[in-house]
């Protein structure tokens, strides 16, 4: 519990059998200034001084204290006991008892303990173990995700950011296409594209979407757009997962892995990177200055040298879809180097 209390930030104050506080943290001294904790003290004091002082602050008291008392000390009987406090502040609360007695406390302020996306004032909590639980295994996602140059966000049910990748920080960063408003909520740049894409996360988070997911589209710089899907998330508090695709490819990024890694020549690699990044063969091939037939050439030599290991589906419209994902992927290794 005294570890658990220092990464969390949290309050920690340990009883012995008698009711008698033998230890309170710093921060529990600091949540508690009007108790005394220098002076002998023990749980049923500590409780009536917090009672005491929350009535002189304009908090409903009990209407019967011994009666709350009692089922204060009952409750405390129990090996685990888990609930949410508003006084001082916001607290998720954990008591743990030992078989001979001995029992700790824990107050945990969930800004502090970066646990405010697992603490609702409308939702009961669902376990301090619990939500950290969740908060290390959304970490680790994190984490995965962040290798991808696509923005993925979790977002609750009013687009309040639970969770985002490093790429959709650096979108919002740029205010490119997205933007977080003053309520902490994923919006676009556009009124209307905001508009659709709150009623397509609602939607998600409630399960309602017509299909698993839902595409839009919003309003990038320079008169780009950002495709974005939308579908639900996996918890059970309602969330839905945004991502959203990069308008344009890094050209030069995807052409040095092109050459690089698969062999081909300099040119081959920039007309691929160019297709994948939605150009046709012919419209490529005349950007950088090629006759149409070199173009097509080309094109053939380069699904030649793909096809050996096996990385590109026969035609275009495959080289251009492999392409784009190895855009991705190359674009969040030279980010992530970056950082």
């Amino acid at each position: 519990m005294a570890v658990m209390a220092s990464r969390l930030r949290a309050s920690l104050v340990i009883i012995d059998p008698n009711d008698n506080v033998v230890y309170a943290s710093q921060d529990k001294k600091r949540l508690y200034p009007f108790i005394d904790f220098s002076a002998p003290l023990t749980f049923e004091a500590m409780l009536r001084s917090s009672w005491k002082h929350g009535a002189d602050n304009g908090i409903i008291s009990p209407p019967d204290f011994e009666a709350q008392l009692a089922d204060a000390q009952n409750a405390r009987r129990s090996p685990r006991l888990e609930f949410t406090r508003r006084f001082p502040t916001e607290l998720i609360c954990a008591h743990i008892r030992l078989d001979n007695g001995w029992n700790a406390q824990l107050r945990v302020e969930p800004d502090r303990a970066g646990l405010r996306q697992y603490f609702s004032r409308d939702i009961p909590t669902f376990g301090l173990l619990e939500a950290i639980r969740q908060r290390e295994t959304a970490e680790q996602c994190a984490a995965a995700l962040d290798c991808l140059a696509f923005g993925i966000a979790v977002l609750g049910p009013d687009r309040r950011i639970k969770h985002k990748n490093t790429a959709m920080a650096d979108l919002i960063s740029r205010s490119d296409g997205l933007l977080v408003d003053e309520h902490g909520r994923l919006s676009a740049l556009h009124d209307d594209d905001t508009a659709e894409l709150s009623r397509l996360v609602a939607l998600a988070s409630l399960g309602r979407l017509l299909a698993p997911t839902a595409a839009t589209s919003i309003r990038a710089a320079a008169g780009r757009s950002h495709i974005v899907s939308v579908s639900r998330g996996g918890d059970s508090l309602g969330s839905a997962v945004v991502l959203v695709a990069p308008a344009s490819l890094d050209v030069a990024a995807v052409s040095d892995v092109l050459h690089r890694d698969f062999k081909l020549t300099p040119a081959e690699a920039e007309l691929a990177a160019m297709i994948g990044n939605g150009f046709t063969n012919d419209d490529a091939a005349k950007e950088l200055g090629k006759a149409p037939g070199t173009g097509r050439e080309q094109v053939k030599s380069i699904l030649k040298k793909l096809d050996v290991g096996a990385l590109a589906n026969r035609g275009q419209t495959g080289l251009a879809r492999w392409v784009a994902v190895l855009g991705a992927i190359t674009g969040a290794a030279r980010f992530r180097g970056k950082s």
